[in-house]
């Protein structure tokens, strides 16, 4: 997979997705976030977007006081960001804006649709969710567990494939 650096709102909060800027906030000002804060929101973000794994680690070292590392470095090296091949989990931890909304409430405030897979107003994960499933092809198409989202994400066609690698880009390129 490809790496990116860090983008610098996970230290600054300056975002105008909801979810992440809530976490990172509460992260700052308290040193700590729960569970889906921080896997389902920095950690599927940061696999989604592409950023170095072992850069996510160390902030995480860095910002949370219960991180230690023995249990850090495997559930985000492992678990979260898929970098150790599959050997901590079964299929690389990413998710769409719709498993977000299931779990939390941040959708309700945010200015994305969450329920919009691309244009201007649709939810960034879920148009970084399925051109990291573009993306990782190669690697995730065979496991049992993506297989079925790998078809999914065929069965767009080839403009909605093409809209969702076009918005990806035009995202990714902000950070």
């Amino acid at each position: 997979m490809a790496t990116r650096a860090l983008p610098e709102f996970y230290w600054t909060a300056e975002t105008d997705m909801a979810c992440v800027a809530a976490a990172v906030t509460q992260t700052r000002e308290h040193a700590y976030a729960h569970h889906i804060q921080r896997l389902m929101i920095t950690g599927n973000f940061a696999l989604l977007a592409g950023v170095d794994p072992h850069q996510l680690h160390e902030w995480y070292l860095s910002v949370y006081a219960d991180a230690y590392e023995w249990v850090e470095l495997p559930n985000t090296l492992g678990m979260s960001q898929f970098a150790d091949g599959g050997l901590l989990a079964s299929k690389p931890y990413a998710a769409s804006g719709a498993y977000i909304n299931r779990m939390s409430n941040y959708c309700g405030s945010c200015r994305y649709d969450v329920k919009s897979r691309t244009g201007p107003r649709a939810c960034p994960f879920n148009t970084l969710y399925w051109d990291f499933i573009a993306r990782n092809r190669a690697l995730i198409g065979a496991n049992p567990r993506m297989a079925r989202m790998v078809g999914v994400y065929d069965g767009f066609g080839p403009e909605e494939q093409g809209r969702i690698a076009e918005g990806a880009a035009k995202f990714l390129s902000r950070l």
